[in-house]
């Protein structure tokens, strides 16, 4: 393997480890035997442990939440419905796709949450989780220009300030759903979020 395909092997090995074990499960050696590589063969792709949770943070988990995105797209896509109620139904689709994909696959986001804090634990990694969420918050507002220009409206706010409304709503609904499993309850919490989203839509 060139040094490129080992870095993208372990990148995503670690991820999919932390998804399963937490981040201070995710040991080199576990991330490793994962990526079915000899251990001795992870420092001729990263410097350090701290390296590597640098690349998942700055490439897999953006990526992978872009995934997401894309593969909700269709489910919200409604080619006959425009206006502030066709808006409200694409809102709905979409926390309801993600949520879908979510209790497929919990891991996938729990990594990125987990990510997250352990990032703000950490000094030396403070910086990144800051960006990772940063990205996140361009994904999710590639979502809102995507939904609103199919809709035929538009946001009274810039979607910058509206995207990470976007990313604390999936966190909530993860974090719920690991804790619970409650579904009734998370079907609150996206009725909420959608009612507070449709207050900055604008129909010309």
């Amino acid at each position: 393997m060139s040094v490129g395909e080992r870095r993208t092997a372990l990148i995503e090995a670690a991820y999919r480890v932390i998804a399963d074990h937490g981040v201070e499960g995710a040991t080199t050696r576990r991330i490793c035997a994962h990526a079915n590589m000899p251990l001795a063969s992870f420092h001729y792709a990263f410097d350090s442990r701290t390296a590597l949770l640098c690349a998942v943070m700055e490439t897999a988990v953006p990526s992978d939440i872009s995934r997401m995105l894309e593969a909700i797209l269709p489910m919200a896509a409604d080619p006959e419905g425009r206006g502030r109620e066709a808006m409200r139904k694409n809102a709905q689709a979409h926390l309801e796709g993600f949520y879908t994909l979510l209790k497929a696959d919990p891991g996938r986001m729990q990594a990125t949450i987990s990510l997250g804090i352990y990032a703000h634990n950490h000094a030396e990694l403070q910086e990144v989780g800051k960006e990772m969420y940063g990205r996140l918050y361009e994904v999710a507002g590639v979502g809102l220009e995507i939904s609103a220009e199919r809709a035929g409206v538009r946001w009274k706010e810039p979607v910058s300030d509206l995207s990470p409304v976007i990313i604390a709503a999936t966190n909530t609904i993860t974090l719920t759903y690991l804790s619970t499993s409650d579904d009734v309850a998370i079907a609150k919490i996206i009725e909420l979020v959608v009612t507070a989203l449709m207050s900055y839509v604008v129909e010309d």
